[in-house]
Protein backbone atom coordinates (compact mmCIF):
# COMPACT_ATOMS: atom_id res chain seq x y z
CA UNK A 1 0.00 0.00 0.00
CA UNK A 2 1.25 3.77 -0.58
CA UNK A 3 0.36 6.13 1.90
CA UNK A 4 1.57 9.74 1.53
CA UNK A 5 3.51 11.21 5.12
CA UNK A 6 2.58 14.28 5.82
CA UNK A 7 4.96 16.40 8.40
CA UNK A 8 2.26 17.55 10.93
CA UNK A 9 4.38 20.29 14.19
CA UNK A 10 2.49 20.37 17.47
CA UNK A 11 3.47 23.54 19.73
CA UNK A 12 5.12 22.50 23.06
CA UNK A 13 6.66 24.84 25.63
CA UNK A 14 9.77 25.89 24.38
CA UNK A 15 9.77 24.08 21.41
CA UNK A 16 8.02 21.83 18.45
CA UNK A 17 7.63 18.40 17.98
CA UNK A 18 7.35 17.22 14.20
CA UNK A 19 5.04 14.48 13.98
CA UNK A 20 3.03 12.05 11.32
CA UNK A 21 -0.26 10.22 11.76
CA UNK A 22 -1.84 7.65 9.41
CA UNK A 23 -4.39 5.02 9.27
CA UNK A 24 -7.56 4.19 11.34
CA UNK A 25 -8.26 1.87 14.11
CA UNK A 26 -6.67 1.51 17.83
CA UNK A 27 -3.96 4.11 18.64
CA UNK A 28 -0.25 3.57 18.29
CA UNK A 29 2.81 5.76 19.08
CA UNK A 30 5.94 5.01 18.16
CA UNK A 31 8.86 6.66 19.77
CA UNK A 32 12.32 6.53 18.61
CA UNK A 33 16.14 5.49 19.38
CA UNK A 34 18.23 8.28 20.80
CA UNK A 35 20.53 7.22 17.51
CA UNK A 36 18.13 7.54 15.40
CA UNK A 37 14.78 9.20 14.43
CA UNK A 38 11.45 8.68 13.42
CA UNK A 39 12.56 7.05 9.94
CA UNK A 40 13.45 3.86 11.90
CA UNK A 41 9.99 3.21 11.65
CA UNK A 42 9.89 3.72 7.69
CA UNK A 43 8.57 0.02 7.29
CA UNK A 44 6.63 0.00 10.29
CA UNK A 45 4.56 3.01 9.89
CA UNK A 46 2.52 2.41 6.88
CA UNK A 47 2.11 -1.21 7.35
CA UNK A 48 0.66 -0.62 10.81
CA UNK A 49 -1.51 2.18 9.48
CA UNK A 50 -3.14 -0.59 7.33
CA UNK A 51 -5.12 -1.57 11.12
CA UNK A 52 -4.44 1.19 13.13
CA UNK A 53 -4.03 4.90 14.14
CA UNK A 54 -0.39 5.41 13.46
CA UNK A 55 1.76 8.25 15.24
CA UNK A 56 5.61 8.71 14.80
CA UNK A 57 7.36 11.40 15.88
CA UNK A 58 10.63 13.00 16.29
CA UNK A 59 12.05 14.24 20.01
CA UNK A 60 13.53 17.52 20.67
CA UNK A 61 16.42 17.89 18.59
CA UNK A 62 16.00 14.62 16.17
CA UNK A 63 14.39 14.87 12.86
CA UNK A 64 12.39 17.50 11.99
CA UNK A 65 12.05 18.87 15.42
CA UNK A 66 14.21 21.19 16.69
CA UNK A 67 16.70 21.05 19.71
CA UNK A 68 15.54 22.05 23.45
CA UNK A 69 17.10 25.14 24.58
CA UNK A 70 15.48 25.12 27.83
CA UNK A 71 14.21 22.72 30.68
CA UNK A 72 11.41 20.36 29.37
CA UNK A 73 10.05 17.05 30.23
CA UNK A 74 9.89 14.46 27.58
CA UNK A 75 7.22 12.47 29.21
CA UNK A 76 4.83 15.58 28.92
CA UNK A 77 5.80 16.18 25.30
CA UNK A 78 4.13 12.68 24.72
CA UNK A 79 1.53 13.45 26.60
CA UNK A 80 0.98 16.63 24.95
CA UNK A 81 1.07 14.90 21.51
CA UNK A 82 -1.60 12.22 22.77
CA UNK A 83 -3.77 15.25 24.05
CA UNK A 84 -3.51 16.67 20.38
CA UNK A 85 -4.10 13.71 18.75
CA UNK A 86 -7.26 12.80 21.15
CA UNK A 87 -6.07 9.61 21.37
CA UNK A 88 -7.48 7.08 23.87
CA UNK A 89 -5.28 4.53 25.64
CA UNK A 90 -2.41 3.97 22.58
CA UNK A 91 -0.01 1.02 22.76
CA UNK A 92 3.54 2.82 22.97
CA UNK A 93 6.06 1.49 21.09
CA UNK A 94 9.48 2.42 22.93
CA UNK A 95 13.09 1.77 21.88
CA UNK A 96 15.74 2.29 24.18
CA UNK A 97 15.63 6.15 25.05
CA UNK A 98 11.99 6.06 23.81
CA UNK A 99 11.24 3.30 26.39
CA UNK A 100 12.32 5.53 29.17
CA UNK A 101 10.31 7.79 28.13
CA UNK A 102 6.94 5.10 27.35
CA UNK A 103 7.81 4.29 31.49
CA UNK A 104 8.08 7.59 32.83
CA UNK A 105 4.73 8.80 30.95
CA UNK A 106 2.99 5.27 32.47
CA UNK A 107 4.08 6.12 35.87
CA UNK A 108 3.36 10.41 35.95
CA UNK A 109 0.01 9.49 33.54
CA UNK A 110 -1.20 6.17 34.20
CA UNK A 111 -4.85 6.78 32.18
CA UNK A 112 -3.20 7.89 29.23
CA UNK A 113 -1.17 4.56 28.31
CA UNK A 114 -3.08 1.26 27.32
CA UNK A 115 -0.38 -1.09 26.68
CA UNK A 116 3.83 -1.35 26.06
CA UNK A 117 6.00 -2.71 23.64
CA UNK A 118 9.82 -1.72 24.99
CA UNK A 119 12.59 -2.61 22.82
CA UNK A 120 15.67 -3.04 25.04
CA UNK A 121 14.12 0.14 26.72
CA UNK A 122 16.12 2.03 28.53
CA UNK A 123 14.85 3.68 32.45
CA UNK A 124 15.10 6.14 35.08
CA UNK A 125 16.96 5.33 37.59
CA UNK A 126 19.02 2.72 35.64
CA UNK A 127 22.03 1.47 37.66
CA UNK A 128 24.75 -0.96 36.75
CA UNK A 129 23.75 -2.52 40.13
CA UNK A 130 21.06 -3.98 38.24
CA UNK A 131 22.72 -5.99 36.13
CA UNK A 132 25.56 -9.22 36.71
CA UNK A 133 28.28 -8.27 36.72
CA UNK A 134 28.39 -4.94 37.97
CA UNK A 135 29.73 -2.40 35.87
CA UNK A 136 32.26 -4.55 34.00
CA UNK A 137 29.16 -5.76 31.99
CA UNK A 138 29.37 -2.21 30.40
CA UNK A 139 33.42 -1.58 29.56
CA UNK A 140 32.92 -2.67 26.19
CA UNK A 141 29.95 0.26 25.96
CA UNK A 142 31.97 2.45 27.81
CA UNK A 143 35.41 1.59 25.33
CA UNK A 144 33.18 2.11 22.69
CA UNK A 145 31.32 4.97 23.77
CA UNK A 146 34.61 7.03 24.11
CA UNK A 147 36.06 6.05 21.07
CA UNK A 148 32.59 7.16 19.14
CA UNK A 149 32.92 10.88 21.07
CA UNK A 150 36.87 11.43 20.56
CA UNK A 151 36.35 10.20 16.72
CA UNK A 152 33.01 12.96 16.83
CA UNK A 153 35.44 15.69 18.76
CA UNK A 154 38.34 15.28 16.17
CA UNK A 155 35.93 15.60 13.13
CA UNK A 156 35.72 12.20 11.86
CA UNK A 157 31.92 11.46 11.75
CA UNK A 158 32.35 8.29 9.51
CA UNK A 159 35.06 6.66 12.07
CA UNK A 160 32.35 8.21 15.18
CA UNK A 161 29.31 6.38 13.29
CA UNK A 162 30.96 2.94 12.90
CA UNK A 163 32.43 2.69 16.73
CA UNK A 164 28.58 3.25 17.28
CA UNK A 165 27.45 0.49 14.79
CA UNK A 166 29.79 -1.70 16.52
CA UNK A 167 27.92 -1.29 19.81
CA UNK A 168 24.43 -1.23 18.78
CA UNK A 169 24.00 -2.00 14.98
CA UNK A 170 26.06 -4.67 14.54
CA UNK A 171 23.51 -7.23 13.45
CA UNK A 172 22.40 -4.45 10.23
CA UNK A 173 22.57 -5.00 6.44
CA UNK A 174 22.14 -3.54 3.55
CA UNK A 175 19.29 -0.88 3.46
CA UNK A 176 18.82 -0.69 6.89
CA UNK A 177 22.36 -0.40 7.38
CA UNK A 178 22.87 2.66 5.25
CA UNK A 179 19.37 3.86 7.26
CA UNK A 180 21.23 4.05 10.56
CA UNK A 181 24.25 5.09 8.97
CA UNK A 182 22.02 7.96 7.73
CA UNK A 183 19.94 9.11 10.85
CA UNK A 184 23.46 9.40 12.79
CA UNK A 185 24.66 11.54 10.26
CA UNK A 186 21.73 14.10 10.33
CA UNK A 187 21.28 13.88 14.03
CA UNK A 188 24.98 14.25 14.75
CA UNK A 189 25.00 16.79 17.07
CA UNK A 190 22.08 15.26 19.31
CA UNK A 191 23.62 12.16 19.16
CA UNK A 192 27.18 13.48 20.20
CA UNK A 193 26.54 16.16 21.92
CA UNK A 194 23.47 15.67 23.37
CA UNK A 195 22.04 19.29 22.90
CA UNK A 196 18.99 18.57 23.89
CA UNK A 197 19.11 16.13 26.59
CA UNK A 198 21.22 18.50 28.66
CA UNK A 199 17.98 20.28 29.19
CA UNK A 200 15.89 17.31 29.61
CA UNK A 201 13.98 17.14 33.24
CA UNK A 202 11.84 14.26 34.84
CA UNK A 203 9.54 14.52 37.64
CA UNK A 204 8.64 12.02 40.60
CA UNK A 205 11.21 8.76 41.81
CA UNK A 206 12.49 7.15 39.16
CA UNK A 207 10.89 4.35 37.32
CA UNK A 208 13.30 1.48 38.45
CA UNK A 209 12.07 2.30 42.28
CA UNK A 210 8.29 2.21 40.76
CA UNK A 211 8.18 -0.42 38.23
CA UNK A 212 5.25 -2.41 40.51
CA UNK A 213 3.17 0.61 40.15
CA UNK A 214 2.65 -0.18 36.18
CA UNK A 215 -0.41 -2.02 35.19
CA UNK A 216 -0.67 -2.45 31.70
CA UNK A 217 0.06 -5.00 29.62
CA UNK A 218 4.07 -4.73 28.92
CA UNK A 219 6.12 -6.96 26.63
CA UNK A 220 9.92 -6.39 26.52
CA UNK A 221 12.13 -7.11 23.92
CA UNK A 222 16.09 -7.31 23.36
CA UNK A 223 18.71 -8.84 20.96
CA UNK A 224 20.97 -11.34 21.42
CA UNK A 225 23.45 -9.15 19.46
CA UNK A 226 22.63 -5.89 21.51
CA UNK A 227 24.56 -4.52 24.18
CA UNK A 228 25.48 -7.72 26.83
CA UNK A 229 23.79 -5.51 29.66
CA UNK A 230 20.79 -4.89 27.59
CA UNK A 231 18.79 -8.38 28.79
CA UNK A 232 19.69 -8.48 32.26
CA UNK A 233 18.18 -4.78 31.96
CA UNK A 234 15.13 -6.28 30.39
CA UNK A 235 14.77 -8.84 33.02
CA UNK A 236 15.14 -6.24 35.23
CA UNK A 237 12.15 -4.35 34.33
CA UNK A 238 9.78 -7.57 33.44
CA UNK A 239 10.46 -9.03 37.28
CA UNK A 240 9.18 -5.43 38.30
CA UNK A 241 6.25 -5.06 36.05
CA UNK A 242 3.12 -7.29 37.28
CA UNK A 243 2.71 -9.56 34.05
CA UNK A 244 5.52 -8.25 31.86
CA UNK A 245 7.20 -11.07 29.96
CA UNK A 246 10.48 -10.64 27.90
CA UNK A 247 11.63 -12.32 25.00
CA UNK A 248 15.47 -12.83 23.53
CA UNK A 249 15.40 -12.30 19.69
CA UNK A 250 18.05 -14.39 18.08
CA UNK A 251 20.07 -12.41 16.00
CA UNK A 252 18.31 -8.96 16.65
CA UNK A 253 21.20 -5.94 17.69
CA UNK A 254 19.49 -2.36 19.46
CA UNK A 255 17.75 -1.88 16.26
CA UNK A 256 15.72 -4.87 17.10
CA UNK A 257 12.85 -3.97 14.35
CA UNK A 258 15.78 -2.80 11.45
CA UNK A 259 17.50 -6.29 12.04
CA UNK A 260 14.64 -8.58 12.76
CA UNK A 261 11.38 -7.05 11.12
CA UNK A 262 10.09 -10.47 11.89
CA UNK A 263 10.15 -10.79 15.66
CA UNK A 264 8.94 -7.09 15.71
CA UNK A 265 6.05 -7.95 13.65
CA UNK A 266 5.11 -10.45 15.92
CA UNK A 267 5.42 -9.35 18.99
CA UNK A 268 3.45 -6.28 17.97
CA UNK A 269 0.21 -9.03 17.26
CA UNK A 270 0.95 -10.12 20.28
CA UNK A 271 0.74 -7.10 22.66
CA UNK A 272 -2.35 -5.73 20.24
CA UNK A 273 -3.94 -9.39 21.10
CA UNK A 274 -2.81 -8.94 25.10
CA UNK A 275 -4.50 -5.72 24.67
CA UNK A 276 -7.51 -6.45 23.05
CA UNK A 277 -8.51 -9.48 25.54
CA UNK A 278 -8.14 -7.09 28.38
CA UNK A 279 -11.06 -5.02 27.43
CA UNK A 280 -12.88 -7.25 25.98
Amino acid sequence: MNYTHTTETLDVPGGKLAYEVEGRGSPVVLLHEGIADRRMWNREFPLLAGHHRVTRYDLRGFGGSPPATAEFFPDRDLAALIDHLHMERPLIVGPSMGGKIALDLTLAQPEKVGGLLLIAPGYSGMDYDHVPGGKATFERDETLSKAAADAWAAGRLQEATEHLRQLWASALTGSALDLFRTMVRDNAKEVFEERSGQHERREGAPAAARLKEIRVPTHILVGDRDNPAMPHCANFLARGIAGASVKLIPGADHLLNLSRPDAFDAAFAEIMSRIRGRSE
